[in-house]
């Protein structure tokens, strides 16, 4: 530490090659190390306890690093990215087709009365966008859960977890509406 020509001391960061200045800092009795609870008119000999208990504190004021664990990852191809783009597909197949009308209609109420080849074509196709849909769903929240490490973000995990649970479901439930459709009357 040097003293800046005002009386306050400043804090040299060391990064890599070049240091900067982190700021000045106060040199007031109360802004004093918390640990230090003898004062230097004391006298006790308590002052070389303290000076074992400032060495993390020490090592902190003069920038050295600390092991930290891998940096996040980030950017396009992060698990991040995939589970936010697995919720996307998951909400679009949810909200916007008659995958679950049609298993109601068609499984689990077991309606067998279509009048033509049209209505079949069209119900054929919406059960098969929907499980294309649901396999992208799980095919994104695989990705996200296998890029995923120890630095990723706890909402990522939980919403890659949930997209492939949900996704296999609906992936189930297409696969059973596209089985029991009735054939050509």
């Amino acid at each position: 530490m040097a003293e800046s020509g005002h009386g306050a001391w400043v804090i040299p960061l060391r990064t890599g090659i070049r240091a900067r200045y982190f700021g000045a800092v106060s040199t007031s009795p109360e802004d004093k190390n918390p640990a230090d609870h003898s004062s230097p008119e004391d006298g006790d000999g308590s002052a070389g306890a303290s000076a074992t208990d400032t060495d993390a504190g020490d090592a902190f004021l003069s920038g050295t690093p600390m092991e930290a664990a891998a940096p996040a990852a980030g950017g396009l191809f992060s698990a991040e990215t995939f589970s936010v783009v697995g919720l996307m597909l998951f909400a679009l197949v949810a909200f916007n087709t008659r995958l679950l009308q049609l298993f109601g209609w068609f499984f689990a109420g077991g309606i067998t009365t279509v009048e033509t080849q049209r209505e079949i074509s069209m119900y054929t196709g919406e059960a098969t966008a929907a499980g294309g849909l649901s396999a992208l769903v799980v095919l994104a929240g695989a990705v996200a859960l296998f890029r995923g490490g120890a630095a990723t973000r706890a909402w990522a995990r939980w919403a890659a977890a949930a997209t492939v649970v949900t996704g296999a479901l609906l992936l189930l439930a297409s696969v059973l509406v596209f089985v029991s459709l009735p054939h050509v009357p």
